[in-house]
């Protein structure tokens, strides 16, 4: 579809799932960004597939997955959305893609849907986020922005709502070949007030490839932040971002880059790196990492008829954090 103009603004009224439209274009600038379909929303550049965001009904809660790297690889976990996916065990853990979660809001976990947890999680009850729809689209130049908005709700009851939130995702690619996923996610307090529990685990997360993680067996991942600190010494640091870097499936050496905007509450975030390739910028969870601090630490608070607004920048690059310059990212970044 050939436009005629610079820029298209569709306002989308779809609430996932909606049978027989998954052809359907949603935008589309000739040969640059285009989106189509509902449940996944595949988001294409030319006539290259990107990634595809879920609406997440069965994970409980909306993820990207795939993540087309500049390599033209998939850059994150294919469990469980690819049983017997070659070099990942098996494993039980719905965590996979890139994703936004809570392990305790109002008491609830929006971050784990299994319900298996640990002895001082088990009285926590489910939560799932219900991605609604789409409030827009728009496709200018190299950059394409939608908008989604999400209700947090207890899974056994899903009719009563904990909170909600609105998401801006902006994707565009760098002149080396790097994708950029940018979000703003606006955590709205519209049902009551809302308590942010103090947990290690939660944030704007995501699950790497094989051989990207620090701690599973058999992976080569090597992880560097702001400060300077590696590997095993950068998880449950406070830092503006974390890199992590290695070799992928064909041979590339690749890496991902999570960026922490310094408009964020407690910037610089707590960064969580779990086994099995998941990590992710956390605010919540100093008391429960951070030694000098009490257990409790970490608890936020936001009133009824409040909200709270997160910025994250990921990047998908070719070579380590050096060679893709993350260091001046974050300060171009930073300055938005």
């Amino acid at each position: 579809m050939k436009l005629g103009f610079s820029f298209i603004f569709v306002v989308i009224g779809l609430i996932f799932p909606v049978a027989g439209l998954n052809a359907q274009i949603l935008g589309s600038t000739g040969g640059g960004w285009s989106m189509r379909g509902t449940d996944p929303i595949e988001i294409y550049f030319g006539d290259k597939l990107v990634t595809n965001y879920h609406a997440g009904y069965e994970e409980g809660k909306p993820y990207f997955y795939p993540i087309m790297g500049p390599a033209g690889v998939n850059m994150v976990r294919d469990r469980p959305g690819k049983e017997g996916a070659k070099g990942e065990g098996a494993d039980r853990s719905l965590l996979h893609g890139m994703w936004y979660g809570l392990s305790n809001v109002n008491g609830f976990d929006f971050w784990d849907f299994t319900g298996d947890r640990s002895p001082s999680e088990k009285d926590m009850a489910v939560g799932i986020i219900r991605h609604k729809g789409m409030n827009g689209v728009m496709i200018k130049g190299p950059t394409i922005t939608f908008k989604t908005k999400s209700d947090w709700l207890e899974a056994a009851d899903p009719v009563r709502r904990i909170c909600s939130d609105q998401r801006e995702f902006t994707l565009f690619y760098r002149e080396d070949g790097s994708l950029v996923i940018d979000l703003t996610l606006t955590l709205i307090a519209d049902a009551g007030d809302i308590t942010i529990g103090d947990q290690v685990e939660g944030g704007w997360a995501i699950r790497t490839i094989f051989p990207l993680p620090l701690k599973e067996a058999g992976a080569k991942g090597h992880m560097i932040n702001r400060e300077g600190l590696t590997d095993a010494e950068a998880p449950g640091k406070r830092s503006a971002w974390l890199d992590t870097s290695g070799i992928d499936r064909a041979g590339n050496t690749v890496g991902i880059a999570m960026l922490d905007h310094p408009s964020n509450f407690r910037h610089p975030a707590l960064w969580y790196a779990g086994d099995q390739g998941v990590f992710g910028a956390n605010s919540f969870g100093h008391g429960d990492v951070e030694e000098v601090a009490s257990d409790n630490a970490g608890e936020k608070v936001i009133p009824n008829g409040e909200s709270l607004i997160f910025r994250h920048r990921t990047i998908f690059h070719q070579g380590d954090a050096t060679a893709a310059g993350i260091a001046k990212a974050f300060t171009a970044y930073s300055s938005k």
